[in-house]
């Protein structure tokens, strides 16, 4: 008798969520301003010598989270599965709710993931860090953008899932929809793209750096669903594939700069 009728079905959940996805969001990023700004207010490290580094794949470790999302969510999205009603629910609520100045908002960070931006990014970084004589980052850069793009589609075509219905008009995307890829293509080409400059940039731009990276992750997944491209679950499916391969990227990078270490 104590039960919530919010929690009672999922078509319930989701019509209380659509009116609030915005202030969520609003609150995620304020979380994310504050938990970034006391990280950057620790005193910076002294570099570890190479042999006490530890293993390079030691934060592989936080992928094994992310695989079971990934898991999770990839068994739940069949028809009348309780999170298939949930994201068919929300995606008909935004659609009726979400008036077109912030769907035009949204489209915003949604066409910073777009391939005509993210292929002229990723071929302008490969040329400054080619110039820079930085092969090993050209490579890992190279190797986390396509390898990436690669992936998600297969995972699409391999789960063919179909979009949801979008009528505004203010974006229009065809194809299958699990997982996102613009949620893991943003989170794994600026997650890099941070790395990057973090090191080809003084401290002092640091906190800017992450700050508008983390904006970004954060914002362009959310504007799938508003924009109603892409269900609940497509995104967060594409956060966690994409974090996956992120660290991947990111050990293999770290292990091949200690061996390049060693072998001087």
């Amino acid at each position: 008798m104590f039960a919530s009728p919010i929690f009672s079905s999922p078509e319930s959940l989701a019509l209380w969520l659509a009116p609030q996805l915005l202030t969520l969001w609003a609150l995620l990023l304020l979380t994310l301003t504050g938990a970034l700004g006391l990280l950057m207010r620790q005193p910076a490290q002294t570099d570890v010598p190479t042999t006490a580094a530890g293993s390079p794949w030691r934060r592989l470790v936080w992928a094994l989270p992310a695989l079971a999302l990934f898991g999770g969510l990839a068994s739940q999205i069949g028809p009348g599965q309780p999170l298939s009603r949930f994201d068919r629910a929300l995606s008909q609520a935004l659609g009726q709710q979400m008036d077109l100045g912030t769907l035009q908002a949204f489209a915003l960070p949604t066409w910073l993931g777009n391939p005509a931006p993210v292929t002229v990014l990723t071929i302008g970084v490969t040329l400054f860090l080619l110039w820079r004589r930085e092969r090993l980052q050209a490579g890992i850069w190279l190797l986390g953008v396509l390898g990436n793009t690669l992936l998600n589609w297969s995972l699409k075509q391999g789960f063919a899932r179909v979009r949801p219905s979008h009528l505004h008009g203010v974006v229009v995307e065809t194809g299958y929809s699990f997982p996102s890829g613009h949620a893991s293509g943003v989170l794994v080409t600026y997650g890099l793209l941070a790395w990057l400059l973090l090191q080809h940039s003084p401290r002092r731009w640091h906190l800017l750096v992450l700050l508008a990276c983390g904006a970004l992750v954060l914002t362009a997944p959310v504007s799938r669903v508003l924009l109603q491209v892409h269900y609940a679950s497509d995104v967060l499916a594409g956060l966690a594939s994409g974090s996956v391969w992120l660290l991947l990227c990111l050990s293999l990078a770290e292990g091949l700069r200690q061996r390049q270490a060693l072998g001087r």
